[in-house]
């Protein structure tokens, strides 16, 4: 994978560098290093964002079709990672400390893309269940 591929899908993700390097145990020096160069970036490590990206797109069409007849939308988002945590959404196979990242990226997707089809979309933050 190529540098600027590496990093639109990176970014795409909602992801740092600093997230990456702790996934890959690849040092974030190194990973910079390899952006700003020309030589592609090891499959070990592409492969596991490109895992990654995949996994959120197979998410995405999964809620697009449970979307699909429904006229209007509200998706819910977590404000922070620790209601991220308190909720306990399930994104296995996503590891547990990239997992309220790729809800993000997860989240402006499927705006996106119910948007385009012509959906009536809100966003709500999650609230916390009294009692």
């Amino acid at each position: 994978m190529q540098p600027a591929e590496f990093r639109t899908l990176v970014e795409g993700l909602g992801l740092e560098m600093r997230d990456i390097a702790m996934m890959t145990l690849v040092p974030e020096a190194t990973l910079k290093m390899w952006l700003m160069g020309e030589d592609a970036i090891p499959d070990g490590v592409a492969g596991l964002v490109r895992d990654l990206d995949n996994e959120i797109e197979r998410r995405l069409a999964h809620a697009l079709e449970r979307a699909e007849s429904r006229s209007s939308v509200t998706l819910v988002r977590f404000r922070n990672p620790v209601d991220f945590k308190n909720a306990g959404p399930d994104m296995a196979p996503v590891p547990s400390m990239l997992a309220y990242a790729c809800h993000g990226a997860l989240v402006n997707r499927l705006y996106g893309a119910l948007k385009r089809a012509g959906k009536t979309v809100g966003v709500s933050f999650w609230q916390r269940p009294a009692g």
